[in-house]
C-alpha cells in the first residue's frame, strides 16, 4: 500500500490564473491539458471573476481543480496561492487569457534539466485580439515577442511569468517569505543574487487573445504599478519626490520602449499603432500607480497566501 510520502510528485503543477477569462479560459485549459498528455501533472484554475470563468473552468477540471477568490485579487496573489498548494517538481505559470502550443510543457521544462530555476517561453498576439487586448499585450509582453530569428536565449535577465516555469521548491519557498503574492520581478531579482539563472526557450509559445475588460486591466495597472513603485522606494532605487515628478513622462516612455522591441515588417507595428490611445490610458494609470506607491506605500493583499506547511 502506498503512503502519501511515496506517491510521485507531479513533474509539474500548472497555476493559471484566471480574472474576467470568460472569453478564452475554456480554450486555455484545452491547450494546457494537451500539452501536460504524457507527463504527471497537476493543473489548478485559480479564479477572482465576476464574468463566470471559474464555472468554465470547472466544466473541464470538476471543482477540486478551481479555486475562486475575491474578484479584485491581484494575478500575482493568485499565483502565489496555486504555487502554495502545489506538488509539483516544477511549477509552470500562465493565465486563463492564453492559449500553448502542443509543445509548450515539455519545452520548459527540458530548459530546468540545465539547471536553469526559471524558464520562459515567447508569446505571440492571437487573430482575435481587440485593440484593447493588444494594449495590454505590448505594455506587458513587447520584450518577449516571438522571434524565429533568435530561438533560445540563456541566462536572461527577466522573463514572462505568464509563460513560464519555474523549480517548485524554490518558487514556493519565495511564496512562503514574501507572504504577498508572486511579484515575478522580485523572485527574478532574488534568484539571479543568489547565482540562479533564468532562460527564454523555444516550442512554448503562448498565445495571447480576447482578455479583460479596459475598466478591470486599468484597476490591475495601478495596482501593479503602486507594487513597483512602492519596491523602487524601499530599496532606495528612486526618491518618492522623483517618482511623482516624473510620471507623467511615464506612458510615453514605455510606449517608446515597447516600439523599439517590435520589429519592422511585422505586424505588430501596425497592430501596436492602432492600440497606442489604449496603450498610453494604461501607462498612465501604472505610472499614476507607481506615484501613489511611492508616497503611500503598496497595495494590502487582497487575498491571504498560504503559508507552506
Amino acid at each position: 500500500m502506498m503512503t502519501p510520502s511515496s506517491i510521485p510528485r507531479p513533474d509539474v503543477s500548472v497555476v493559471i490564473a484566471s480574472v474576467e477569462s470568460a472569453h478564452s479560459i475554456d480554450a486555455c485549459v484545452r491547450s494546457v491539458r494537451a500539452a501536460l498528455e504524457g507527463t504527471r501533472a497537476e493543473l489548478l484554475v485559480v479564479d477572482a471573476s465576476e464574468d463566470g470563468s471559474a464555472r468554465i473552468a470547472e466544466a473541464q477540471l470538476g471543482k477540486s481543480g478551481v479555486l475562486r477568490c475575491s474578484p479584485g485579487t491581484l494575478t500575482p496573489e493568485l499565483w502565489a496561492i496555486g504555487i502554495a498548494r502545489s506538488t509539483g517538481r516544477t511549477i509552470a505559470l500562465t493565465t486563463g487569457h492564453f492559449v500553448v502550443e502542443r509543445t509548450w510543457a515539455t519545452s520548459l521544462m527540458s530548459a530546468l534539466e540545465g539547471g536553469h530555476v526559471g524558464a520562459a517561453g515567447y508569446v505571440d498576439l492571437a487573430p482575435e485580439a481587440t485593440a484593447t487586448d493588444c494594449a495590454v499585450f505590448y505594455l506587458r509582453y513587447a520584450g518577449f515577442l516571438r522571434d524565429d530569428q533568435q530561438p533560445a536565449r540563456r541566462d536572461v535577465v527577466g522573463i514572462p511569468a505568464d509563460n513560464a516555469v519555474y523549480d517548485g521548491d524554490a518558487a514556493r519557498r519565495f511564496v512562503a517569505t514574501t507572504g504577498d503574492g508572486f511579484w515575478e520581478v522580485d523572485f527574478h531579482r532574488q534568484v539571479r543574487a543568489q547565482g540562479g539563472r533564468l532562460a527564454a526557450v523555444a516550442g512554448a509559445t503562448a498565445f495571447y487573445g480576447r482578455s479583460f475588460p479596459f475598466r478591470t486591466i486599468a484597476n490591475h495597472r495601478f495596482h501593479h504599478g503602486r507594487h513597483a513603485g512602492a519596491w523602487r522606494v524601499s530599496q532606495k532605487e528612486r526618491s518618492a519626490p522623483a517618482m511623482v515628478a516624473a510620471a507623467p513622462l511615464v506612458p510615453f516612455v514605455l510606449a517608446a520602449r515597447a516600439w523599439r522591441h517590435i520589429r519592422p515588417g511585422t505586424p505588430h507595428r501596425r497592430r501596436f499603432v492602432r492600440a497606442l490611445p489604449i496603450f498610453l490610458a494604461l501607462a498612465s494609470a501604472w505610472a499614476i500607480g507607481e506615484a501613489v506607491g511611492a508616497v503611500g506605500g503598496p497595495p494590502a493583499a487582497r487575498y491571504p497566501i498560504p503559508t507552506m506547511a
